[in-house]
């Protein structure tokens, strides 16, 4: 089934049902900026009169094909009412369908949340029509607190990196180099952020960070992405401390936040110290 077939029979069936008020198409699908592909989701949201009787009959899902695997995140065992209820459908055939119901008095407020949805139902003329953008994707110029946050967790976890691999418990260390790259994906997502005027959006998982960032720094960070071996370990805790302290006086500077250079080196000093520890 083609995402243009998912989305006529979901029209279809919201039209048909009385419970059904409202249908927003949401995600990829909507976003001016995004190649098509095999690949994209249906994402929409349902929003109905009831959620709990909209998800106890899940006959809606037999005509969208075989279900290859489904989650539902929101699930809570026992009797619950529902104040809304995600559908995340891979089906067999490969399309894949993200289907959340949400309670009518939803319906502005979540389509503030979400510039990136287009009203394809609407039997109560209550959704508007907004225009898609993907304005509530972008990067957000960051508070200083925010700032610190960042600036703090990166360090913090930098110390465990040394005594983890030190202990050669690498995995350990192995997870909090993880945290040290998400730290620093931050930072540069910052800096992309002031270079644009925080027009930008950084993507799925920072992809759509590469255009703006220059190749040796992209490919900088990329290097960080390694196996779990002490020799590359160390390789690239190095260059996140390089980079995430390059970076971080960057966006310090344009933010206009104090830059704390003496703690940076007070925590570089203590690599050594804790390199040396026989603990």
């Amino acid at each position: 089934m083609t995402n243009k077939q998912v989305l006529e029979y979901l029209t279809s069936l919201a039209l048909e049902r009385e419970d059904v008020r409202v249908l927003v198409l949401n995600g990829s699908l909507v976003n001016p900026n995004v190649s098509t592909d095999r690949f994209q989701d249906v994402d929409i949201t349902c929003f109905v009169k009831d959620v709990t009787a909209f998800i106890e009959d899940r006959s809606w899902l037999v005509p969208l094909g075989d279900v290859l695997i489904m989650q539902t995140p929101d699930e809570v065992p026992g009797d619950v009412e529902y104040e809304h209820y995600a559908f995340l459908v891979q089906f067999a055939a490969g399309h894949r369908v993200d289907l959340t119901v949400r309670p009518l008095r939803d319906v502005e407020a979540t389509i503030q949340t979400d510039s990136l949805s287009i009203v394809l139902v609407d039997k109560d003329s209550i959704a508007g029509q907004p225009i898609p953008s993907d304005h509530s994707y972008r990067i957000n110029r960051p508070s200083r607190f925010d700032y610190e946050q960042c600036w703090n967790e990166f360090w913090w976890v930098s110390l465990y990196v040394i005594k983890g691999m030190h202990r050669k418990q690498l995995l350990y260390a192995f997870d909090h180099l993880m945290i040290m790259r998400t730290m620093l994906r931050q930072m540069l997502a910052w800096e992309v952020g002031f270079a644009t005027n925080f027009t930008a959006n950084g993507g799925k998982s920072g992809d759509g960070l590469e255009r703006y960032l220059a190749p040796e720094v992209w490919q900088a960070y990329l290097d960080t992405y390694t196996s779990a071996e002490t020799l590359a370990m160390e390789t690239a805790h190095a260059t996140l401390v390089e980079q995430f302290e390059r970076v971080s006086r960057r966006v310090a500077d344009q933010a206009g936040y104090p830059f704390q250079e003496a703690e940076a080196q007070r925590i570089r000093d203590a690599f050594s110290t804790l390199w040396c520890s026989n603990d």
